[in-house]
């Protein structure tokens, strides 16, 4: 209740700072639409993608559309988009799940907490780069991603779903199956605040408060934008509530007519009740409690929620350096860092039922084994970088050379605690590791070079070969570590060294100037995640990299009130690394190969009175590939958590006040973790809303039909898709 008290404090703070704002500016500075931009891949502007996409209103309008100028099947989602069909308690995964291959539900209401992760094609979170503002950023010891971290969706200007390995100036270390590319809001032209507050299911409450300077004169034209997202929910799982606060701000500076310097910072705080050991429920505990069981408010139970938690902190930070040295050479220099801290407490297990057999005794046989045993986890890093992208234009094309450099620093910790006893070390962990599951420092360092060459063959043909070559090592020095088919405290100290040169080759064609076609065929590895390489021994194995080869061609026409695009692709998996062999021989091996075809397509409509209907699908496939010695390869299952198709299809309508949309999603069937065929899971939304000039209302349900489907098995426990949740927001514009 205390978390609600200072949140319920923050709204009215925020509610009072509009009002003061508003006096302060008058009423003749009416709010005004933010552009977008942002640093894309290559070092283009969002805005630019977004203007070749949009070029008529069927476009303008569709949730997610494809670009004349594209070389592989890409979906342009808008801010416009975001603002009147995501839930205001969204997050970045909830902002592209509309787009065509791309699946993910959250299994907890409220829009707070750790309940959501994305595919795209079958690739799981990790086998594809996420960036922000052309910045690659996830996880060191993989490059996994957290849905309650970084980027609530007030944060995000705009999205763009890469459904390939892009061009070699894509920097990150996982294009290895596509990429998502965030960007953030620019700063308007003129002065501005907006404050929104959000009220919804599950006693969730939100504010967000955006302010822009608008162009400072007194300092050259510079103009600062600052956000603050502010949420409470209890959630829907019970039990399982938190809080989340993200506060960004953006500074744009013009230097003379050539230069502009941005200076951006983002930071969040967020905690919420969430059981590490899962999470999910038996199937005992769905038969007993229900679907909307998670933990209890029973100190003498493993389930208890104050024995189940995270803490996490995370902070984004770049200087961005644009400069048009001559007419035909620009120049981007884009040195970042970011960091990640999750402190994470949780029982060992969740698997009883309340009031019978304690699950989670302690790891200690000296402590009582009525006592609750789990651990204290930490996952915390930090990571500098820097962009560098130089261009050289000409008369027939335009060379794109540059780097990325980068390295890391993390430091994990997983020791066994007793909670009953409050959460003491069973052993005394920092003058040895006797109960340390993990004790873990490593780092990596990287560099990627690449040139791109964009060859204008005529004004109707774009031919652009390209090159990178990646180096990436990375250092572990653990006391203690738990390894396969090794003993609890074996120490682990070694360094691997991946290289590689990749190649690229995309082609677009126009065949009129609302009609292109295109063809892509690019490489790309991944480099095995820290935990894969963990063996019995005193060292890390010599695990090959997984590398993808992509083949894909589409098309994309744009005309009148009609926007349709499609395309088919197949991409080519090696090394695949998989759970090998048992006991003392336990590991990780290279094993087999994977292939992953499909067809995909969007098409939308829009009427004159500002109606748009849009549908777009695929089907997809991915199998991994069996060899067995002497024989030809043959098709070895389905991969996990990889749907066989996806859909979505609606109406979006805005005309004079009145803004409205209703918006089907399904992901079709896909395999378990367990190996079980689930029949996936599919939701309705609609939002309305009426704009009363410097007031505007919003209603939105999310999930109408109240399904409950499964969203994932893994190790026996089920997460199901959350519930029916509405929202309505109160926004105000100066």
């Amino acid at each position: 209740m205390a978390v609600r008290t200072h949140l319920s404090a923050r709204l009215m703070a925020g509610a009072s700072l509009t009002l003061i704002a508003a006096l302060a500016a008058g009423s003749a500075l009416a709010a005004t639409a933010a552009p977008l931009t942002g640093t894309g891949a290559e070092g283009t502007e969002v805005s630019d993608v977004i203007v070749t996409a949009e070029r008529n209103q069927a476009a303008a309008t569709a949730p997610a559309k494809a670009s004349l100028e594209q070389t592989q099947p890409e979906a342009i989602i808008s801010r416009s988009y975001i603002e009147q069909v995501t839930p205001e308690v969204g997050g970045w995964t909830t902002v592209v799940t509309i787009a065509p291959s791309m699946s993910g539900i959250t299994s907890n209401g409220g829009g707070v907490g750790e309940y959501n992760k994305v595919t795209m094609r079958g690739f799981q979170d990790g086998q594809f780069n996420i960036t922000y503002d052309g910045i690659s950023f996830g996880d060191t010891n993989d490059p996994t991603h957290h849905a309650a971290s970084y980027w609530p969706s007030s944060t995000i200007g705009a999205a763009v779903v890469d459904r390939g390995p892009g061009a070699a100036g894509d920097m990150g270390q996982a294009n290895f199956g596509g990429a998502i590319h965030y960007f953030s809001q620019e700063p308007t032209e003129r002065f501005g605040v907006v404050q929104k507050v959000t009220y919804g299911s599950y006693d969730t409450e939100a504010a967000v408060t955006t302010i822009n300077s608008g162009a400072i004169s007194q300092l050259g034209g510079g103009k600062l934008l600052l956000n603050f997202d502010e949420r409470w929910s209890a959630g829907e799982l019970s039990h399982s509530g938190g809080n989340a606060f993200n506060q960004l701000i953006k500074y744009v500076q013009p230097i003379g007519e050539k230069a502009t310097l941005t200076f951006f910072a983002a930071h969040e705080w967020t905690k919420f009740y969430l059981a590490d050991a899962g999470p999910g429920e038996t199937a005992d505990q769905v038969k007993a409690y229900g679907k909307d069981f998670a933990l209890t408010n029973i100190p003498t139970d493993e389930h208890y929620y104050k024995f189940n938690y995270q803490k996490k902190q995370t902070d984004f930070e770049y200087i961005d350096l644009k400069y048009q040295i001559t007419p035909s050479i620009a120049l981007e220099e884009q040195p970042y860092t970011y960091f990640y801290s999750n402190k994470t407490i949780a029982a060992n297990d969740i698997t009883g039922l309340v009031g019978g057999t304690n699950t989670s005794p302690p790891n200690n046989s000296k402590l009582p084994s009525t006592d609750i045993g789990g651990y204290d986890k930490l996952n915390e890093y930090r990571v500098y970088g820097d962009i560098t992208r130089i261009n050289k234009e000409w008369s027939f094309g335009t060379l794109k050379i540059g780097g990325l450099v980068e390295s890391s620093k993390t430091d994990r910790h997983n020791f066994y605690i007793d909670l009953t006893q409050g959460g003491i070390a069973d052993n005394a962990y920092k003058t040895a590791p006797l109960n340390a599951k993990l004790l873990e420092s490593s780092n990596w360092n990287q560099w990627q070079v690449f040139a791109d060459f964009d060859w204008h063959v005529t004004d109707a043909l774009r031919i652009s070969p390209g090159f990178k070559y990646v180096d990436f090592t990375r250092s572990v020095a653990a006391l203690a570590e738990k390894v396969a088919g090794g003993t609890k405290h074996q120490s682990l100290y070694a360094t691997n060294t991946y290289t590689s040169p990749l190649y690229f080759l995309t082609v677009n064609y126009k065949i009129r100037s609302d009609w292109s076609v295109y063809g892509q065929f690019a490489t790309s590895f991944l480099i095995p995640s820290l935990s894969a390489l963990y063996t019995a021994g005193a060292n890390t194995q010599d695990l090959k990299p997984e590398t993808t080869t992509t083949y894909q061609a589409g098309t994309v026409f744009t005309h009148g009130n009609v926007t349709a695009d499609a395309d088919v692709y197949r991409i080519d998996a090696s090394n695949l690394y998989l759970a090998c062999g048992s006991g003392a021989n336990a590991s990780y091996c290279n094993l087999g190969k994977a292939e992953y075809r499909g067809v995909e397509g969007e098409v939308a409509y829009a009427f004159g009175f500002g109606l748009t209907l849009f549908a777009n699908g695929s089907l997809n496939s991915a199998e991994q590939i069996a060899t067995a010695a002497g024989s030809k390869p043959t098709k070895g299952g389905e991969l996990a958590n990889a749907p066989k198709w996806t859909d979505a299809s609606g109406v979006i309508y805005h005309h004079g006040p009145w803004q409205g949309s209703v918006t089907y999603k399904q992901s079709g069937a896909y395999i378990s973790d367990d190996a079980r065929h689930m029949s996936g899971y599919d939701s309705v939304d609609a939002s309305a809303a009426y704009d009363f000039g410097h007031f505007k209302v919003k209603l939105q349900g999310f999930n109408l039909f109240d399904k409950r489907s499964v969203t994932s098995l893994n190790g026996g426990l089920y997460t199901f898709q959350a519930g029916r949740e509405l929202q309505l927001t109160l926004i105000a514009k100066y």
